[in-house]
């Protein structure tokens, strides 16, 4: 699945750049425009997923940190 994925990513970046040339290079500039921002968005959108993602992970890590350390200082204070 993962191989799929990535050929038609690869199909899909190689033909967005073709396209972008073309529309260049024919004149059509608000078109090759509107594809450039197109991929800064995608881009943008895949930075904001990645950045929440690594906040939710943080969040679990801590909390998942903060029930160990209680647990341990509950043990050590009922062995006292």
């Amino acid at each position: 699945m993962k191989k799929v994925m990535l050929r038609l990513l690869l199909i899909v970046t190689v033909l967005m750049l073709a396209a972008i040339v073309t529309c260049f290079y024919l004149g059509y500039f608000m078109q090759a425009y509107l594809l450039i921002f197109i991929i800064l968005a995608v881009l943008f959108a895949m930075g904001q997923v990645a950045s929440l993602n690594n906040n939710v992970w943080l969040h679990r890590n801590s909390y998942e940190r903060r029930i160990q350390e209680e647990t341990e200082r509950y043990r050590d204070e009922r062995e006292r």
